[in-house]
Parts: structure tokens; C-alpha cells; sequence
């Protein structure tokens, strides 16, 4: 008896242990807030967009140098890196006697020209006893044609020596303008025949670059345009050029027209007095900024658009249209808001932004993060991001060009020092 009065104790207990809790300790149901959305402000703006490319950095000149006659190099004196003046001897080959030949042809010239003197004060006096009547008129016609006679072969001795001072000069090698050695290619004691190359020499005073242009690209542009150029190696620094010519033609192999672009140099090191160095004996080597073989990077400015723009991000492509979602101004961090669906038709795209024609009016607040899965008047929170078509491509460009003054014109002299930074793409002025 007493077991059973325990057992129902123990059940007693058991059900009021395990009975659930009551519904004054209940608690509401978790809402998730509404999803929050970044979004940004449409703004009517201008933008200049720019055409990119990419090029090599070519001197102005460029020529293979070689000795006219054949024969053993004697004289060859310039190095890789050096600085040579124009009309700076570089080479010399053996001339085999042809001094001594030209030594003869001197004395042959002074020769007929003695004979010639006499011939002529001959034939002034037998023309003058001819007009008194003392002699006959064959003794005046022998002198005419003594006379006549030297001064053609004055005339081809003159010939002769003419010939050997050409072939006298073609035995050296002089150079044809300021400049530096890129390439040498013999050495003192090689035999070298005629147009052996002996040197590369290369015009560093400005640089040009050759560029592809699309046709779709090719209307926007036109001679004397700025370009700006910002060099590979030097990624925060550039230089102002302008365009040189625009091939008529397009080139087969790059499938667009060829543009020169051209710009001035700038040296590293000032040189004190390039006169006195070309008059001594002491190699000149001028540092360059720019070399040629450099990668270099342009952008050309196109005419200015004025319009509606958003991001890729901000667009939605659903049932074969494209939509943007807009929020009211009254939706922000803590106030949630209808996202509401409008359809846009599209113009141009720049680098990743769309222009809007139609669709949407300024100052609509269009939602570009979030929007991948967002249906139409759902309820959302809105983060306001400044951003724009400027801000998102120009201000990317020239965030490390602080400094325009100091950008050199195409018609400006070579510096000194280092290269100048670039300056922002100003918008280009189209012609009436």
C-alpha cells in the first residue's frame, strides 16, 4: 500500500514537471527587417570619354649607319649608351693608296691648269696680230683650238679629282645628327664591305608612338589633338603630346588606322655645356626618361556627352527588358521603403556605365547593390553611396596626377629632372 501511494506521488510530479510553459511567459515570433540596399543619386553629368591605347616609344630618327667603300676598319670610336654630334667622324677603313692617287690628279689639275694659262695669253696675242693682219687666219684657228683643247681637259681632270674625294669620303663614316649609339656592330681590324652595318644610331630629343584607332573611333579624333601619355614604367607620371598624323589607310595587320602620336623627352641629368664636351675627347652619354622600346600608355579625349548614367550593377534584365529598381527619398538606414521596378532603355556604355535615354528623370535615388533577387514593392532599407560616372572613371585617372603646370607642350624644350606628372584629360574643344 504504501508503494502504490508512492508510485502515484511520483506521477504527479512527473506531469506537472513536464507540462509546458504557460502562455503568460511566451514570447512573440523573430521578424527579419527588411533588406538593405545600397543606392545612389541620377545626376545629370558630362563626361569626356577618353579612347585607350597602347604603344612602344620609337625615337624621332633612326638610321643604320655604314661605310660607302670596302676595306679593314681603322677607326671606330664610339660605344653603346654614347652621345654623338652631328658631323662626328665614328668610323674609317683602310684607303689603299687612294691619297696617293689623289696627290697625282692635285698635280695634274695644277698642270693643265699652267698649260691652260698659256694657251689662252697665246691665243690673245695671235688674235691680236690677226686683227692687224701679221699672221694667217690658220695660225688663228691652231691657237683657238690649243686653247680650247686645255680647258677641257681641265675640265676632266676637275672630273677625276671630284671623283676621288667621293671615293676618299665614302671611306668614312660621319653622323648625320645628334644622337645616341643604340647598336655596334664590328670592331677595329674587320673587313667590312660596302653598306656593312657599323652602327645604329637614334634621335632621343621626342619620342613617337604609333597606335591603333578602330573606325568606330577614328571620326572623334583629328591632328594637333591632345594626347596624354603615361609611360609603363613610370605608372603615376606622364607627359602631355599631341597627335602627328592619322594614316589615311587601314593596316591590314592591326585591323585599325595608324595614329603617331609625338611628345617631347625630358633628360635626368642636366648636361653643364654640351659645346665644350663636343669639343673634347671625353665620352657624352645623356640620360633620357623615356627610352626607346618603352610601353606607353594613351588616352585621346572624344566629345563630351551630356546625359543619365548608372552602373552595370544598377541594371536588371528580366522578361527581355532592362529595369533599374528606384526608392523613395524617404527610405535610408532604419526607414524601409518600396523598391519600385522601372523600365529603361539604354544608349552608349563607358567602361562599365550605361547612358539612360529614357526611363528616368534626375534625382531619381536608383538602388545599384542588392538588387539581384529584389521583387518589385518590396519593403527595403536604403545606404546612400555619392558615386557617378566622373567620380567612378576621371577621378580614378588623375587620383595620382596632382600637378598640370608642370606638364611640357609639344612645342616646349627638353627639361631636366624628373618626368612631370600628368595633368587631368581636359575636354576637347570641337571645331565649329
Amino acid at each position: 500500500m504504501r508503494n502504490i501511494l508512492l508510485l502515484s506521488l511520483s506521477a504527479l510530479w512527473l506531469v506537472s514537471g513536464c507540462g509546458g510553459p504557460s502562455k503568460k511567459g511566451k514570447k512573440d515570433d523573430f521578424v527579419l527587417p527588411p533588406q538593405l540596399v545600397k543606392a545612389m543619386t541620377v545626376q545629370t553629368e558630362t563626361y569626356v570619354p577618353l579612347i585607350h591605347a597602347m604603344g612602344q616609344a620609337l625615337p624621332l630618327r633612326e638610321v643604320t649607319l655604314s661605310v660607302e667603300q670596302p676595306g679593314k676598319l681603322q677607326f671606330l670610336p664610339a660605344e653603346v649608351g654614347e652621345t654623338v654630334f652631328e658631323r662626328r667622324p665614328l668610323a674609317r677603313v683602310r684607303s689603299l693608296g687612294l691619297w696617293s692617287r689623289k696627290n697625282q690628279a692635285a698635280a695634274q689639275v695644277q698642270e693643265i691648269q699652267n698649260s691652260l694659262t698659256q694657251a689662252e695669253s697665246d691665243y690673245k696675242k695671235v688674235k691680236e696680230l690677226y686683227d692687224r693682219g701679221a699672221v694667217t687666219n690658220r695660225d688663228l684657228e691652231t691657237a683657238d683650238l690649243l686653247f680650247k683643247t686645255r680647258k677641257t681637259q681641265l675640265t676632266a681632270a676637275n672630273a677625276g679629282m671630284s671623283q676621288l674625294d667621293e671615293t676618299l669620303y665614302g671611306t668614312g663614316l660621319y653622323a648625320p645628327f645628334t644622337g645616341e649609339i643604340s647598336a655596334k656592330f664590328q670592331e677595329v681590324g674587320n673587313y667590312v664591305n660596302m653598306g656593312t652595318p657599323l652602327y645604329r644610331i637614334v634621335d632621343l630629343t621626342t619620342i613617337r608612338m604609333i597606335v591603333g584607332i578602330s573606325e568606330l573611333d577614328i571620326k572623334f579624333i583629328s591632328q594637333n589633338d591632345t594626347v596624354w601619355i603615361t609611360p609603363l614604367a613610370y605608372p603615376d607620371r606622364g607627359i602631355r603630346g599631341t597627335i602627328h598624323s592619322i594614316s589615311p589607310a587601314q593596316d591590314p595587320q592591326l585591323g585599325a588606322f595608324p595614329v603617331e602620336i609625338r611628345f617631347p623627352n625630358v633628360l635626368k641629368v642636366p648636361l653643364p655645356d654640351m659645346k665644350n664636351m663636343e669639343n673634347g675627347h671625353a665620352p657624352v652619354q645623356r640620360k633620357w626618361w623615356i627610352l626607346s622600346g618603352m610601353t606607353l600608355r594613351a588616352k585621346i579625349s572624344k566629345k563630351p556627352v551630356t546625359g543619365l548614367f548608372v552602373p552595370a550593377e544598377a541594371l536588371v534584365e528580366r522578361l527581355g527588358k532592362m529595369w533599374v529598381f528606384s526608392v523613395p527619398a524617404t527610405a535610408n538606414h532604419e526607414t524601409a521603403g518600396p523598391a519600385e521596378m522601372k523600365e529603361v532603355t539604354l544608349g552608349r556604355t563607358y567602361e562599365g556605365w550605361y547612358e539612360v535615354t529614357s526611363g528616368l528623370s534626375p534625382g531619381t535615388r536608383v538602388v545599384i547593390a542588392g538588387n539581384t533577387k529584389l521583387r518589385d514593392k518590396a519593403s527595403v532599407r536604403v545606404q546612400m553611396i555619392e558615386t557617378g560616372i566622373n567620380k567612378e572613371l576621371v577621378d580614378a585617372q588623375t587620383a595620382a596626377s596632382p600637378d598640370q603646370a608642370s606638364v611640357p607642350t609639344q612645342d616646349a624644350t627638353p627639361a631636366t629632372g624628373t618626368p612631370p606628372a600628368t595633368g587631368t584629360p581636359p575636354a576637347k574643344e570641337r571645331k565649329p
